[in-house]
């Protein structure tokens, strides 16, 4: 009877220290360990104490992991094909070290394009490849562009293919959110185009250009690249590109860019009353006053802050370029709308 009440008072006293008992434990399995769908335990001549899993570092991607290690939604985990290549308290399930019984979640390569090489960004978890001729890097403010890049309709764009005014984009055209595109408030749209806000805005998908988020859903070899949401054709020029496009880092896109028409003072033909500059890559008339512009053409009728002449949206501009705007509004012709 004592022995008896001994061995329940034993038993008792292990399970308040979170010591389990085990008939399988004895003399001679001191040194056993083992794992079941409750946890993980060691062995000693008295029963099973149980292992706790190692902690996983929270992450945002593998790049903040350590060495060997990769990011999950529950942190920076081991990679296994057996449960012998996993610390102790964790098996391997599904090809991830995790406690038993436990769910490591999905891997995921990053969550911001810090997360991933210079030459890639992060896209539904995964970095891919792009900029240089990998087509150009899908952002969402020019923040997320690098190498002086600017977003424009969500794709990293060099400055020199976007527009600040509408005069920099030639008949009919306004500069909106950095894009040289069509006025329709006078004429509908063509093909592969929807007016939005007064222009003629690059439609999302369409035939032979499928809707996009990433290049991995971009499954025909003739349109392999995701720009601005749409499965695109690559390219090494212009000319592969077709009317209407232009190799923007070796993806096809709209050619939305503006149309420069001078490198030097020479070719804007100014005189000394009407003195012309080559600014930027266009001939602009430059001034002293309003005055001086109206002799030149009312349309122009502004002497702007800059000293050249413009019109009014342009000299009285509430924003320039991609991204000036708050408030879900959009730059078109220098004006938020």
């Amino acid at each position: 009877m004592t022995s008896r009440f001994s061995s329940a008072l034993v038993i008792g006293v292990l399970g308040t220290l979170g010591v389990v008992a085990w008939s399988g434990c004895g003399p001679g399995d001191e040194s056993r360990y083992y794992c079941d769908s409750t946890g993980c335990f060691t062995c000693d001549a008295y029963g099973c104490s149980r292992v706790n899993a190692p902690a996983h570092p929270t992450c945002t991607g593998n790049a903040s992991c350590a060495p060997g290690q990769v990011c999950t939604a529950t942190g920076c985990t081991v990679p296994c094909e057996t449960d012998a290549a996993c610390p102790k308290g964790e098996t391997c399930q599904s090809g991830l070290c995790s406690p038993p019984g436990t769910d490591p979640g999905p891997t995921k390569d990053c969550t911001t394009k810090a997360d991933c090489p210079a030459d890639a960004t992060c896209n539904a978890g995964k970095c891919e490849t792009c900029g240089g001729t990998a087509g150009p890097c899908p952002c969402e403010t020019s923040a997320d562009c690098s190498g002086g890049l600017t977003c424009v309709a969500g794709a990293c764009t060099p400055p020199e293919n976007t527009c600040k005014y509408s005069s920099e984009c030639g008949d009919g055209k306004v500069c909106a959110e950095g894009q040289c595109l069509v006025s329709c408030e006078s004429a509908p749209c063509g093909d592969g185009f929807t007016c939005d806000k007064g222009v003629c805005q690059p439609s999302t998908g369409g035939p032979g250009n499928p809707a996009c988020t990433g290049d991995a859903q971009c499954t025909d070899p003739a349109a392999p690249s995701c720009v601005s949401g749409s499965c695109v054709k690559t390219c090494g020029g212009d000319a592969e590109c077709g009317d209407g496009k232009y190799c923007n880092q070796g993806a096809c896109v709209p050619d939305t860019r503006p149309t420069p028409n001078c490198t030097t003072d020479t070719q804007c033909g100014g005189t000394a009353s009407t003195p012309k500059k080559c600014l930027s890559g266009f001939c602009k008339f430059t001034c002293t006053s309003d005055q001086h512009c109206r002799t030149i053409d009312n349309r122009i009728g502004y002497c702007a802050k800059d000293g050249v002449c413009r019109s009014a949206s342009e000299a009285n501009a509430s924003c320039v370029g991609a991204g000036g705007c708050a408030d879900g509004k959009a730059c078109i012709d220098n004006q938020c709308r």
